[in-house]
């Protein structure tokens, strides 16, 4: 039985939407210059074609070639992304990725308050709560 195509991206499907991202519109030719391995055309076509498979990316025929774009925006991606990586390895934890990331040397306590600091204005509101958080203080539990 085949295996069911994972909705997130692979490491070489990664690469070819960053190269997606950063052109715009596209042609296969194109994508397969941008990339920052030289891969074989058939290769970047298939990759092109699964990524069109699970709605990353959209294309259109012009004369001969076909014109990719991306179906989603990268932040959309990296979310998808790391929800994820969350539910697989956290537990949906965002607090347990942090965690990891800390004890690997991966984020200093000093990066970790600059992004404190900067979070609520990125995201033009106030702080956001973690899902636990939420439902501790749904249940009338102090966070």
């Amino acid at each position: 039985m085949a295996r069911k195509p994972s909705e997130t991206l692979t490491g070489r499907e990664a690469e070819v939407m960053d190269a997606v991202w950063q052109l715009g519109l596209a042609t296969a030719e194109q994508v397969r210059a941008a990339l920052p391995e030289p891969l074989h055309d058939s290769t970047v076509r298939t990759l092109l074609r699964v990524l069109g498979a699970k709605g990353y990316l959209r294309h259109e025929a012009r004369g001969k070639a076909y014109v990719y774009t991306a179906a989603i925006g990268r932040q959309k991606a990296q979310r998808h992304a790391l929800r994820s990586i969350l539910a697989r390895f956290f537990g949906g934890s965002a607090e347990d990725l942090v965690l990891r990331l800390i004890e690997d040397e991966r984020i200093t306590p000093d990066q970790l308050d600059e992004l404190r600091r900067n979070a609520p204005a990125a995201r033009g509101r106030g702080p956001r709560r973690s899902p636990r958080t939420r439902k501790r203080k749904q249940e009338g539990e102090r966070p």
